[in-house]
């Protein structure tokens, strides 16, 4: 049946030219919902998403057929995604995901920037599934202890279609927009942005931090545990070779 309707698109398409483009048009409302949820415990979380195409008959899910979505997913400078582990799970096909920028993993939190990554899918249904592994930066101490709130920002939509069948929607969305080329020709590169409904809180990563009030009493602590560990070893080491000695005079 879906194919059958499809035909007759194309059919009325070849006997009125403008009919593809008045349909588009009306397809063109966009009624895309997107849930963001913050997954697993710990310092290494997942973000998944659930994006949902609302196309209530076949010209509307033509618009969207084959096209490939991308979300730039924005990062507090709390949290980062790790390039190197982003680029083994491409390698192994598991998720396509690149950075926007370049990430230092070994910074603080209050030494580094906020940072961004697009996930990337194609769209071979009404309803798109896309993750994201993210991880928490060290977070100096401060008085009192306590936890920071790092809040994860809704991702940008972006969609990029083949045979440029998102230009009837110009109206509609924002003018185009031209990431991750590598070298490709501009049409491979060209994205729009695309409105949606998010349908989850926001969602915050709470991550604790060490107390500063505490820091001479840690220090104290630290400092005896050398001292007596150092003195440990001393005695082992005069013990040893006073022994030894004992041995080698019999």
């Amino acid at each position: 049946m879906a194919l059958c309707r499809l035909i007759l698109v194309l059919n009325l398409s070849l006997l009125c030219p403008q009919f593809i483009n008045c349909a588009l048009v009306d397809a063109c409302s966009f009624n895309v919902k997107v849930k963001q949820i913050l997954r697993n415990e710990g310092f290494h979380r997942n973000i998944t998403y659930g994006i949902v195409f609302n196309a209530d008959d076949e010209r509307e899910r033509w618009l969207y057929r084959d096209c490939i979505l991308a979300l730039e997913q924005m990062l507090p400078r709390g949290l980062f995604a790790n390039p190197d582990e982003l680029s083994d799970l491409r390698r192994s096909q598991r998720l396509n995901a690149i950075p926007k920028n370049k990430v230092n993993i070994e910074m603080p939190a209050e030494d580094s920037e906020t940072s961004s990554v697009y996930v990337i899918g194609k769209v071979t249904a009404s309803k798109v599934y896309l993750w994201l592994p993210i991880h928490a930066r060290y977070h100096r101490s401060m008085a009192g202890g306590g936890m920071v709130r790092n809040e994860i920002p809704q991702p940008v939509l972006y969609l990029r279609c083949p045979d440029q069948r998102l230009a009837a929607c110009d109206q509609h969305v924002s003018p185009a927009v031209t990431f991750l080329c590598n070298g490709s020709s501009r049409e491979k590169c060209s994205w729009k942005e695309i409105p949606y409904t998010m349908m989850t809180a926001t969602p915050v990563w709470e991550i604790p931090v060490g107390n500063m009030d505490h820091y001479y009493i840690v220090a104290l602590c630290t400092a005896s545990v050398i001292v007596a560990g150092s003195f440990y070893l001393l005695k082992a080491i005069h013990e040893y070779k006073t022994a030894d000695k004992k041995k080698k005079q019999y």
